[in-house]
């Protein structure tokens, strides 16, 4: 008889996929009016957290896919002829966006599987109720963004018109961001809600106000490959909240190494930016002024450039007269430091004390000066 520990030992060198969950799911559909020579495509993440596709012929207007994922992810139905007319380009694609999970699916639709309808399972569920309730004033939002983008990016700019867009979308925006928030409270055990907090609550972290939103999530989906990203985007965010002490080693626009802490004593405004950034950009003569005006009370301003090129991030400096001091690793958002403190969207910025503990951030606007100088004793 073979030794027990020898058997434990044995399962305990299996592959890591062995043990990963093996969650089938099998879909269902029937297009009736599909016509002849189509297939349907499926692309999701398989139980390795890897994309993957799966296609299969629509027979008699039916089809079937199987096949395994892990947890509950966001996932693409397509309709498409067997033989793709390569001379032409564009169109759009026949494809839905749905949640699949394990369980099982329907598809019900006549000759579009963008017009057919997905159910089966909690997630798709839960899904749909999101849709139900943020559709129309998605629409709305879309539409009032398509007539700001005509009138500011204008050659000749109305500021007026601009103005009364803006006026018109906030109210908008507003209820969009409670219906979001509805939502997520009442669902902390979604994968629907755990999306929409990776994708809607995260370009800048504040840590304690993202708490209210992470908290409630459930171990379930959180043990998921997007908790488990969602996670440690948290914790980086938290190295850089009010009351931690930070210092950071960067190479300086003349090639030297500049450390933080060496300037210790002083206040400190580390801003994140790049050439490209246009909203960075109009931040910097407003960053100007207030260096300009508090330079002598014992402030410094340390640019952080996301920049990839050296030629266009010195250009920057130059064209926007900044003279404070510069650094960059040039590797864009995969610079060590927007990597470490998990930056991925900028401006960013946050104001050190002279004991190197952050006291303030995301201070930007033409008051800047103002806001940078209340903190100073």
């Amino acid at each position: 008889m073979m030794n027990l520990k020898i058997i434990i030992g044995a399962f305990l060198l299996l592959p890591a996929s062995f043990c990963m969950a093996q969650d089938k799911f099998e879909i269902s559909g029937q297009l009736s009016k599909a016509g002849k020579d189509k297939m349907v495509m499926l692309n999701y993440t398989n139980s390795e957290g890897k994309d993957a596709k799966d296609s299969t012929l629509v027979k008699n207007g039916k089809f079937l896919i199987k096949g395994t994922t892990a947890f509950g992810n966001k996932a693409y139905l397509t309709l498409m002829p067997v033989k793709r007319d390569t001379t032409r380009r564009g169109g759009q694609s026949d494809y839905q966006e749905f949640y699949l999970e394990k369980g099982n699916y329907t598809v019900a639709g006549t000759d579009s599987v963008a017009k057919a309808s997905i159910t089966g399972t909690q997630a798709q569920n839960d899904f749909l109720l999101w849709t139900s309730k943020s559709q129309a004033l998605l629409t709305q939002f879309r539409e009032i963004t398509q007539r700001f983008s005509k009138v500011y990016y204008a050659k000749v700019k109305d500021t007026v018109a601009i103005k009364k867009i803006q006026a018109e979308a906030r109210p908008v925006h507003a209820k969009i961001e409670a219906a979001l928030d509805s939502f997520l409270f009442s669902h902390p055990d979604s994968y629907v809600a755990l999306d929409l907090i990776a994708t809607e609550k995260t370009a800048v972290i504040d840590p304690k106000v993202f708490e209210t939103y992470y908290k409630p999530l459930s171990k379930r989906v959180l043990s998921s490959f997007t908790g488990q990203k969602l996670t440690a985007k948290y914790d980086k965010a938290k190295q850089i909240a009010l009351g931690k002490t930070v210092d950071f080693t960067q190479t300086d626009d003349k090639g030297n190494e500049f450390k933080l802490s060496s300037l210790k004593g002083k206040y400190v405004l580390v801003d994140f930016w790049a050439s490209w950034c246009g909203p960075c950009r109009a931040e910097n003569p407003h960053l100007l002024k207030a260096y300009n005006q508090l330079k002598d009370k014992n402030f410094e301003v340390v640019g952080v450039s996301l920049d990839d090129t050296k030629a266009a991030w010195l250009n920057a400096v130059k064209q926007d007269g900044m003279p404070w001091i510069q650094v960059s690793d040039l590797k864009g958002f995969k610079s060590d430091l927007a990597v470490k403190y998990g930056i991925s969207a900028i401006p960013q910025n946050f104001l050190i004390n002279p004991e190197g503990v952050i006291i303030a951030k995301n201070l930007r606007g033409e008051d800047v000066n103002e806001k940078i100088s209340s903190f100073i004793k």
